[in-house]
């Protein structure tokens, strides 16, 4: 959502003409809402549902975004077969079309017991005392919405960062629907100096961290070095608080299962601060990974996550183009 789309074919002309851009930005927005309108319409379950049916009916449409997305899946999965991975695509796309549906039933999953239960792997302080926060990680898996859902259930003020969508129109639509979050949203410029005042001010910090940021680290992730950011371990080394990835897990349509695994430790404590902040991100990509394989079709990997063009394995040497990015 992040481009134009019913006018994606026309992304280069519309990047420089003010008005054809307008134009686009004002059919994607009235697309969006009436989707989420009818959504609203519809019990929670039955609105996922059509969501799952849209996604699968549309995602032929969205060409590049399927090409980028099949790229990814293929450098994950090299032991598929060109039959699993286009098939891991569509099935990808309908998940988003779940995740889409449900933005207005956020509240509803918020309130209701049964729609989204919380396991707890490892008690930690701030589980009881909310005022003293932690940093909170997860990937853009299942409805990765629900974890600030998750937090507001358990009574942890926070400060997530979200990326804002290019369509302004679609960012004020989607603020509308994230107000049942109950959380500060921070938009992802200037991250670090607005966490760290989130965190001063008592606030558990939150992000979605499987993207690649090309300025960021290299981590290992599904046997090839990807840029990562380092800033959540850094965060939890200077405050002195956990790092815990939390793992959302869809049951059955609106239905979900939020996992608060045990807070990741640096290996060797006795290094400087910036190898510990490697290791833990390390360690979280590692479970990012082993939650991806149990799923695949839940991770929406719709921008790319390793550079184009060269793939590099965790060796550190350059498989080349070998899947033709």
């Amino acid at each position: 959502m992040s481009d134009f789309i019913i006018g994606s074919p026309l992304r280069k002309w519309a990047r420089d003409h003010r008005l054809l851009r307008d134009v686009l930005w004002r059919i994607d927005f009235v697309l969006f809402w009436t989707l989420t309108r009818l959504a609203k319409a519809l019990p929670a379950d039955v609105a996922s549902g059509l969501g799952h049916l849209v996604g699968h009916c549309v995602y032929p449409f969205l060409g590049k975004k399927s090409a980028i997305v099949r790229t990814n899946l293929r450098t994950a999965f090299p032991e598929k077969s060109s039959g699993e991975i286009n098939r891991l695509v569509r099935r990808s796309w309908s998940r988003v079309g779940r995740v889409l549906m449900e933005y207005p039933h956020l509240g509803t999953i918020l309130e209701d017991d049964t729609r989204l239960t919380i396991d707890i792997r490892e008690p930690i302080e701030t589980y009881n005392n909310p005022s003293r926060p932690c940093v909170i990680v997860t990937a853009h898996q299942s409805n990765w919405e629900l974890v600030c859902c998750a937090m507001a259930r358990m009574e942890i003020p926070n400060a997530s960062l979200y990326s804002p969508p290019t369509n302004p129109l679609l960012d004020r639509l989607l603020m509308a629907q994230r107000r049942a979050l109950n959380c500060e949203l921070l938009p992802r410029d200037q991250a670090a100096r607005k966490l760290l005042q989130a965190l001063k001010k008592g606030r558990t910090a939150a992000m979605v961290m499987d993207r690649r940021l090309n300025e960021g680290a290299p981590i290992a992730f599904f046997g090839h070095q990807k840029p990562s950011t380092l800033l959540p371990a850094r965060l939890a080394l200077k405050f002195g608080c956990d790092l815990v990835p939390v793992q959302i897990v869809r049951r059955e349509n609106a239905h979900f299962d939020a996992i608060f695994h045990p807070p990741v430790k640096p290996i060797n404590t006795g290094e400087d601060e910036a190898m510990q902040a490697i290791n833990m991100t390390q360690q979280v990509h590692q479970q990012f990974e082993t939650w991806i394989r149990q799923v695949p079709e839940d991770w929406f990997c719709s921008k790319r996550i390793w550079p184009k063009g060269k793939i590099v394995s965790e060796s550190g040497q350059n498989g080349g183009n070998h899947y033709g990015i």
